[in-house]
């Protein structure tokens, strides 16, 4: 007699969560696109060597890498992979995935050239610890590239409708916090150089629209 396991449920809910968050990361790549793309070409289309990508999701940031560029993809999300694997070869991106948190990067002391992280440091349980291992796996002089959201100024509007969708936002996009003071902690974090730029999308950005953009060198 053949036995049937159950699912989870735990694990169906996270699985449509998961499947959610991909739909959304490549729903939005063209106004992120429109919003940060000519930042992102100058910056990432420079990269030589090897590029440390820490939450690269669906491949959203794959078309902006020059060919050839080696780059490994810290993503814990397995329901991303086909994405990702699918972008990377549509850009000639030689890619190597690693199923692994941001917390734990199985990288070695000082050998990635840069490192990219989008939306990424407000959805992680442990920001401070991620920041650690970017500046760990850095070469001497390398580049840090970051977009994150932040919080609104204190006192506006856009604040209080932040705290109010926190715990909803959190569990639909996977941990994301909006309203993170992730510029303190990059300022904090020990980088010799660092270049922040603080951007408002407008009311189409809603409650998410505050974000940060920028590079930090070891």
């Amino acid at each position: 007699m053949n036995v049937v396991t159950p699912i989870p449920l735990d694990f169906v809910k996270a699985r449509r969560r998961s499947g959610f968050e991909a739909r959304v990361l490549e729903g939005s790549a063209g106004r992120v696109h429109q919003q940060h793309g000519e930042r992102k070409t100058a910056v990432l289309g420079a990269l030589t060597g090897t590029v440390v990508e820490v939450g690269a999701g669906t491949g959203v940031n794959m078309r902006y890498y020059p060919p050839g560029i080696h780059l490994i993809a810290i993503e814990p999300n397995p329901h991303m992979h086909e994405r990702l694997r699918s972008q990377a070869e549509k850009h000639s991106v030689d890619l190597e995935i690693r199923t692994l948190r941001g917390e734990q990067i199985d990288v070695g002391d000082e050998t990635a050239d840069a490192v990219v992280a989008t939306l990424v440091l407000c959805g992680v349980d442990n920001p401070h610890q991620v920041v650690a291992e970017v500046r760990r796996v850095l070469k001497p002089g390398g580049t840090f590239f970051f977009l994150e959201h932040v919080a609104a100024p204190p006192g506006s509007i856009t604040r209080r409708v932040q705290a109010i969708v926190k715990r909803p936002h959190r569990w639909a996009f996977n941990g994301c916090e909006v309203d993170r003071d992730t510029g303190t902690l990059l300022a904090n974090a020990g980088f010799t150089q660092l270049d922040i730029t603080q951007v408002d999308t407008g009311l189409s950005g809603m409650y998410a629209r505050h974000q940060i953009i920028g590079t930090a060198t070891r």
